[in-house]
């Protein structure tokens, strides 16, 4: 198998230069995916003189090699989730990526970004009895605690699903989908109009920021002098980061698109606990990732490789679906998600770097959290104070 550019980004360019030379700003945000881009487009609203420093290339990490969901919760289902963090705390935790949703599509309105934005709500399927169960489990707690969550099963479930040997489904009626490249880039295009210097194919080699007031943003051809950083680099953040070395984990995930199919999925689709998710664009393709259950630990590190053996599988799943059979896949690749260890963003000031602050740890659900958080970010940076911050607070791993 031979890995494509990401379906997203084939044929993307540069939009903006290299980072040489001193780059002087009061603000400097590191890494250009959605988190980043959130925390840039703020600054400019805000009228902040401000730097944004990119490795690669705007939405190239993972922001660029996604499905594209746009989903409220935590990779964790809604009972999992309560069990774990409490009933109280996973509501808030629920509201927040609901209120990080209302933002884009505000965002994506405002800017008029063309990023085949839809809000057909998504779909959730049961593989087994037991994933029935919780399901069904998850649903009720849903609606009692005031979201959407509807049931489906027996005619009310898509014969496309059922044929393919699913029984049970709950639609969330809230959730979208979009090209999450197109949106990124997108926000970059009006950042910059904005005023804000973009720098791309210029990777951090150091992040100094030894006291408030204080930081140097470090690449090999220049550096960005600033009062602050703001760390948006998800998986990457433990190789700048110390600190975050043992509390984000890089993750692989694999993802294939089609050509153009029949329609088929007329909304984004999670099945077996989520490691499989798969949803159909505007221009018919589907778009499918995960099976990272597969191989866990083979899954782990920052290299974006293809696992043969995943996306066999992957290319197999779709044979479930008659309407899939003979459409070739035109697109594989992967990419590198940051999970943190308890699965919720990590927000707040960076411990040992007092002239910084991060937002990092998505877990999976980068499109879920990363733009409150990113925001969250200038709030801290302006007012001192976020309620999205509190909420993922980098303190629950202090001391």
């Amino acid at each position: 198998m031979i890995a494509t550019p990401p379906y997203w980004l084939d044929g993307a360019r540069p939009i903006a230069p290299e980072l040489r030379g001193t780059h002087e700003a009061d603000i400097v945000v590191v890494g250009a995916g959605v988190c980043g881009a959130s925390a840039a487009w703020a600054l400019a609203e805000a009228g902040v003189r401000t730097a944004w420093v990119e490795g690669r290339g705007v939405s190239q990490g993972a922001s660029g090699r996604n499905a594209g969901f746009v989903l409220q919760g935590t990779a964790e289902r809604y009972s999992r989730a309560v069990s774990l963090m409490g009933r109280e705390r996973a509501r808030a935790v629920h509201q927040a990526s609901r209120e990080n949703h209302r933002a884009m599509a505000e965002v994506r309105e405002a800017l008029r970004i063309d990023c085949g934005y839809q809000r057909r709500g998504s779909l959730q399927l049961a593989g087994s009895e037991q994933e029935e169960g919780e399901l069904l489990e998850s649903a009720a707690m849903l609606r009692e605690d005031g979201f959407s969550a509807e049931v489906r099963s027996g005619a009310a479930l898509d014969a496309v699903y059922r044929e393919a040997g699913f029984r049970v489904g709950v639609h969330i009626a809230d959730d979208g989908e979009l090209d999450p490249a197109r949106f990124v880039r997108g926000v970059a295009h009006a950042a910059m109009e904005q005023g804000v210097a973009l720098f791309e194919r210029s990777p951090v080699v150091a992040i100094e920021a030894p006291a408030p007031g204080e930081a140097v943003v470090r690449t090999a051809h220049g550096e960005v002098r600033a009062q602050l950083a703001l760390v948006c680099t998800n998986a990457y953040a433990g190789e700048l980061i110390p600190w975050y070395a043992d509390k984000v984990d890089p993750v692989r995930g694999q993802m294939l698109a089609t050509a153009a199919a029949p329609p088929l999925f007329g909304c984004p689709v999670y099945a077996d606990h989520g490691f499989d998710y798969w949803r159909q664009d505007e221009h018919g393709r589907v778009v499918l990732g995960g099976w990272r259950n597969l191989d866990v630990e083979g899954e782990k590190g920052t290299a974006e490789v293809l696992h043969e053996g995943i996306q066999a599988r992957m290319e197999a799943f779709l044979q479930r679906f008659p309407g899939m059979r003979g459409v070739p896949v035109t697109h594989r690749w992967s990419g590198t998600m940051g999970f943190s260890r308890d699965g919720l963003p990590i927000v707040g000031a960076v411990p040992g770097l007092p002239g910084a602050l991060g937002a990092v740890g998505f877990t999976g659900h980068g499109f879920g959290f990363a733009w409150v958080c990113g925001r969250a970010l200038v709030e801290l940076a302006m007012d001192g104070q976020s309620e999205i911050a509190d909420r993922f607070s980098v303190r629950r791993f202090v001391g």
